[in-house]
């Protein structure tokens, strides 16, 4: 009874018990590895972006590179083919309904303007 329940040493008071120590260390235990899994799922989602970065381009690349021999090679036979098409329908009428059909008619040409009427046109009533 002679002695408090706290004592007058600053150092006792900031010693933790060791329970507090080992649930602290713990927790630092636990922290860590969680900084590690977060880390190495930043690694694999950045390996990842990067993939799939690397096969966009090199897909990329050769898609122009189609589309340029489509354009040089392909495009002009195919619009020939359409023009004689459309040449050989308008010498058989009858093959005019396969070029509608398909949506390769050729262009309409273009219809004379009509004239323009001499009377005027009609005034406009005033609101009363």
């Amino acid at each position: 009874m002679d002695q408090p329940e706290t004592p007058n040493d600053p150092l006792a008071r900031l010693s933790a018990p060791d329970s507090v120590q080992d649930e602290l260390s713990s927790w630092r235990a636990v922290l860590l590895a969680l900084l590690g899994s977060v880390f190495c799922l930043g690694a694999a989602f950045g390996l990842y972006l990067y993939r799939q970065n690397s096969n966009l381009t090199r897909q990329t690349a050769e898609h122009e590179r189609n589309l340029a021999v489509f354009k040089t090679n392909s495009f002009p036979a195919i619009n020939w083919f359409i023009v004689n098409l459309q040449a050989f329908s308008k010498t058989n009428p009858d093959f005019t309904p396969i070029l509608a059909k398909y949506n390769a008619l050729p262009p309409p040409t273009p219809a004379a303007p009509l004239p323009a009427t001499s009377s005027p046109p009609p005034a406009a009533k005033k609101k009363q």
